[in-house]
């Protein structure tokens, strides 16, 4: 995903007819099926997605660009592509009929790109609406998934039910996810948590690749260690040497930004998704 990101901005959206004239008019820009597919690369001789949201504008009431983790965007003005915070904030100031969503599973790393609090941003002082999704209670969490299974006509008993709950906590997408695959791919209980597993190594794989402390500072966490300085200690013993607080310091920050721990009450710390502690406390 990051790589398609950094050679180009690919959109895939359903479009009516008169959006599909639109598209036609536009060099680059190929219909296919009942659909649109835009590669809009940076590039010269190509379509330029502010011409398409323009003339989208000028022809529809609405029309609701929506970009799912947004958060990776911020790569494309690092590598001499284009500044898709310049693109959004084009939009907000001149194209009312042209709503924007992003959403990302790494909030602050999303907060740090859109930068409305930031001066040098160019999305700096917009007004913007925010939904953060909660995990869910875990009698919501149960309810959620005795739901979605009797929709699929599967019948799962309630002590799997709560295991589930047990395990995944009220993390909507793993919720999600372990009812896909018992539901409609039919993968047995103990396969799913595997495969859980297996997406959380392959997710933090770079991450990991970067520096031992992230390793460190994770299995600290997953262990029982929730303070600053009992997680510092932990990554010393465990690297044997001293690290400096700093390093620590600089690895928490990175982590609280990409939504994998949590700064919790009184001075504590704690990983967000089960799954990574699982990983970690193994």
């Amino acid at each position: 995903m990051v790589s398609r990101c950094l050679s180009e901005v690919a959109v895939r959206f359903r479009l009516e007819d008169v959006i599909r004239r639109i598209a036609r008019s536009l060099r680059g820009v190929h219909v296919l099926g009942s659909g649109v597919d835009l590669s809009i690369y940076i590039e010269q001789g190509k379509v330029y997605l502010t011409d398409l949201l323009s003339k989208i504008s000028e022809s529809l009431d609405r029309f609701v660009l929506a970009i799912d983790e947004a958060q990776w965007l911020r790569l494309l003005k690092g590598h001499g592509k284009v500044d898709m915070a310049l693109v959004l904030a084009y939009v907000y100031d001149n194209l009312g009929n042209v709503k924007v969503i992003l959403t990302g599973s790494e909030v602050g790393l999303l907060h740090d790109f859109i930068g409305f609090n930031d001066v040098r941003s160019p999305l700096y002082g917009r007004i913007v609406d925010e939904l953060t999704l909660e995990p869910f209670s875990r009698e919501k969490s149960m309810e959620f998934l005795r739901l979605g299974f009797r929709q699929y006509g599967v019948d799962v008993d309630e002590d799997e039910v709560k295991e589930v709950v047990d395990r995944l906590d009220g993390i909507v997408g793993w919720l999600i996810y372990y009812g896909y695959m018992r539901a409609v791919r039919g993968v047995k209980p103990v396969e799913v948590y595997n495969e859980a597993l297996a997406l959380i190594n392959e997710e933090l794989r770079y991450l990991l690749s970067r520096s031992r402390y992230y390793a460190a500072v994770l299995e600290a966490l997953a262990r029982g260690r929730t303070r600053f300085s009992e997680i510092r200690d932990y990554v010393s013993a465990r690297l044997g040497k001293y690290v400096q607080p700093t390093e620590v310091s600089r690895v928490f920050n990175n982590l609280v930004k990409l939504s994998i721990i949590k700064r919790s009450g009184h001075g504590t710390y704690e990983i967000v998704d089960p799954v990574v502690r699982i990983r970690f406390s193994q």
